[in-house]
């Protein structure tokens, strides 16, 4: 058998003020023209490596049909690679080579495409995946990977950000495997995993692009976005290196309309807060000093920066009351907080992969580090109003969090029916989380940095102390995990298939209140840290699978598979006793699929329908005294639904995608009468789960001819329209409940390409949609939205060299 390597996906001080604080839009320049030069150096560079070579840049992986159509290949069992119409399971696939020509930058500009997720967004670095229907408190139901780098989101403290955002340059494809993966991706991956898959160096050939936009967004300002890539070998058949950058500077949207209102000179209104300023890039270097061993070594690094929240609110809901200042109606696109709330998320990946083929399978060792930074701050304001504290806040958090991930395994390639993949998992995180709320002066910025002193309260100093509270929560786990999953070729058309993965981790916690509202007891300068007792979880998993392939028109799948959640910790209080730990949530997914193409080719269809049972639900409980939150274990639930890709050609140079899904997901065992009593956020039996639309589908037409005028030259016209049925932000029975509203996005493109150039002008959001994705609301803080961007017109230019 054929053996096409194929790199596959297994898997602090005090918070402190911003001496230069947030700017307004006006301050960006200088960024912009550092961006504009980078652009330009990266121009020149093109020249010069373009009078060196010219060369195609490193292909996607794909294979060819006698009938000329390209599919992709994945790789997501870990034993050999396949298209997605071979795969017996429910896996979407999207090309490198078609994020490039839609403009694709982040994972939310393909979201709306992929049948059965939804997402809770709350901004940038700050959205949490949800696969069919399956999400909670707790931490991250869809498992989401970097090549072999595990990068799923975590909120395992309440320091903000679920899932990290790496933007998607130089991808060699997205795989998006729907249903429990936890045979062989682990716990995380409870409701599915998501793979980003980078293009690795070509050992040979000389080559890379060069792209630039700009764009201009209606209630925003002007955008600019430049990335490239370039391919060097370095010893011909031996070493390469690939280079990766990208730069992005978007304009904000969302105007922050009483900053330091009800204090001493207010600056009131501020426009376009919530910019998005982002510089990455990432380094490749590939070895293979034989036909049987390459080594991949990787870095990627990226820093993304906001001045304000995305978050606004609506047209006829009062604000939170400000101490000292009159009550304010919300209105389009504004942001009714006090307080400046910028944000800084800085992330780094290190990945090292190894494998070694041989006459019968192929082993792979990789060890990867993820370090994600993230500075998130809120303003408290009206946290502290309701508590009757009429005292202006922000509290600055940051969250310090690193995951390292180690694999070895082997995929088995014997020449009779059984074949295996077998491999051993180590995984070591840890969270540290600093918390400090701050008292903010007249321009809505902090009075002074952190201080753990009485002298410093903000309440027994007014006007002079800078400090309301501050804690420190640190936290750590250790997994191990050993897995397996074999097949069975019964016939040529029928296969079997098992799966096992034994699965234990460990959990460790320390606390620290550095700061007590109001200050320490006469006295007493601090308290004590506090230890959580150590806990451990473990669980065996199960995944069995059956298909059978009719011929290439049809293929059918059956498969049962169980998913697992890790439990956690819950951090102690000296207000009440709160559980030490929570454990561990599970479901069983039942699910029938076919697959395959009909009409000569002209149509391919993925089909599939499921059922989800889930138990002992990872829910936010409150205590009888002091009303103080926790996560514990409570309640059942059921998801079913339907999903479908279908592309069709039905004429030359047209393609049709159309994508989506129908979902029910509710509530089989809720809160009881005198558990909603205690806890009004809790769901009672037959609600619908948050977030989950019961209709969402997305449409894409692309007619790619080529132009009379020039052979060389193509003309492309297309269009992408995603709808989002209605769903709620939470719970129905919960009374701060906002039902978000259905929206349909349309976007358009029309360009000219060839091997070497392509320009799109396109526009994005065409009919100006206000989508509702996501929604904040309690009884501090009035309701708030999160939208996409508004219409945004724009044009790009790609050179390949």
């Amino acid at each position: 058998m054929m053996h096409p390597f194929t790199v596959t996906t297994g898997i602090a001080a005090a918070a402190a003020t911003d001496e230069d604080g947030p700017t307004r839009r006006q301050g960006t320049i200088s960024q912009r023209a550092l961006l504009i030069a980078g652009v330009a150096g990266a121009g020149l560079l093109t020249s010069i490596s373009c009078m060196a070579a010219e060369a195609q840049a490193a292909p996607v992986q794909t294979v060819e049909t006698a009938e000329n159509l390209v599919e992709i290949v994945v790789t997501a069992n870990k034993r050999d690679a396949t298209t997605v119409l071979k795969a017996p399971t429910s896996i979407q696939a999207i090309s490198g080579e078609t994020l490039q020509k839609q403009g694709v930058i982040g994972f939310m500009d393909v979201a709306g495409k992929i049948p059965g997720l939804a997402v809770q967004d709350l901004g940038p670095g700050d959205r949490k995946y949800v696969i069919r229907g399956i999400s909670s408190t707790g931490a991250s139901t869809t498992g989401v990977y970097y090549d072999e780098a595990v990068i799923s989101g975590s909120n395992a403290n309440d320091g903000g950000g679920f899932q990290s955002d790496i933007r998607l340059y130089d991808l060699d494809r997205i795989e998006v495997l729907r249903g429990p993966q936890g045979t062989l991706y682990g716990a995380g991956s409870m409701s599915g995993t998501i793979r980003f898959i980078t293009k690795k160096p070509d050992l040979n050939e000389f080559g890379g692009y060069l792209s630039g936009e700009v764009s201009s967004t209606s209630h925003g300002g002007t955008n600019y976005n430049a990335n490239g890539a370039i391919n060097l070998p370095v010893v011909s058949d031996k070493v390469a290196l690939r280079l990766v950058g990208w730069g992005i500077d978007d304009s904000g949207f969302v105007d922050q309309i009483r900053v330091g209102a009800g204090l001493n000179n207010p600056l009131g209104l501020v426009r376009n807060v919530n910019n998005d300023n982002v510089l990455g890039g990432r380094a490749l270097l590939r070895i293979q000093p034989s036909s049987d061993l390459t080594i991949d070594a990787s870095y990627t690094r990226q820093h993304a920066t906001t001045n304000g929240s995305s978050r606004y609110t609506p047209e006829g809901i009062t604000a939170f009351d400000v101490p000292g200042a009159p009550s304010i109606q919300g209105c389009d696109l504004c942001n009714t907080d006090v307080g400046w709330t910028p944000r800084k998320d800085k992330l780094e990946v290190f990945s090292l992969t190894a494998s070694y083929t041989t006459s019968f399978g192929t082993f792979t060792a990789t060890t990867n580090q993820f370090n994600r930074n993230h500075d998130y701050n809120i303003d408290n304001t009206a946290i502290l109003t309701s508590f009757g504290v009429p005292l202006p806040v922000v509290t600055f958090e940051t969250v310090t969090r690193k995951v390292n991930s180690s694999e070895l395994r082997f995929a088995s390639d014997f020449d009779f029916p059984v074949n295996f993949v077998i491999g051993g998992f180590r995984q070591r995180e840890t969270s540290d989380l600093d918390i400090g709320m701050l008292a903010i002066n007249g321009e809505g910025r902090p009075i002074g940095r952190f201080s753990p002193l009485n002298s410093q309260d903000a309440l027994l100093n007014p006007g002079v102390g800078s400090t309301v509270f501050g804690r420190t929560d640190y936290r750590s786990g250790t997994q191990y995990a050993a897995f397996g999953e074999a097949t069975w070729n019964v016939t040529d058309k029928l296969k079997l298939m098992g799966g096992l993965r034994y699965f234990t981790e460990t959990l460790n916690g320390v606390q620290q209140n550095t700061h007590l509202v109001g200050g320490f007891p006469e006295g007493v300068e601090s308290q004590a840290p506090v230890v959580n007792d150590e806990q451990t979880n473990d669980k065996l998993t199960i995944k069995l699978n059956a298909s059978y392939t009719f011929n290439e028109a049809l293929l059918v799948y059956a498969t049962a598979s169980q998913g697992f959640r890790s439990g956690g910790l819950n951090p102690p209080s000296v207000f009440g006793p709160i559980p030490p730990s929570f454990g561990p949530d599970t479901l069983w997914n039942y699910e029938i699929g076919t697959k395959g193409r009909l009409f000569d080719r002209l149509l391919e269809y993925q089909v599939n329908a499921y059922w989800i049972d889930w138990q002992d639900i990872q829910v936010q409980e409150v205590t009888q005294v002091a009303a103080l939150h926790y996560i514990g274990n409570a309640g059942n639930a059921v998801s079913k639904g339907i999903e479908f890709e279908l592309t069709a050609r039905p004429v030359q140079y047209l393609t049709m995608n159309l994508a989506g899904s129908f979902q029910d997901a509710y509530l089989t065992e809720g809160a009881t009468p005198a558990e909603l009593a205690e806890n009004p956020t809790r769901g009672v039996t037959g609600d619908k789960l948050p977030d989950v639309p019961r209709v969402q589908y997305s449409l894409g037409l692309d007619y790619t001819a080529p132009l009379p005028f020039d052979g060389d030259w193509a003309g492309t016209l297309a269009a992408d329209i995603s709808y989002q049925g209605k769903r709620n932000a939470y719970f129905e029975a919960n009374p701060f409940n906002i039902e978000l509203k259905s929206y349909t996005l349309i976007n358009l493109r029309a360009g000219i390409s060839n091997e070497l150039w392509r320009a799109t002008l396109f526009v994005r959001n065409l009919t100006n949609k206000r989508a509702q994705v996501s929604a904040i609301n309690s009884n501090q803080d009035p309701h708030a939205l999160i939208t996409v961007r508004p219409r945004t017109f724009g044009l790009t230019v790609t050179r390949n060299f």
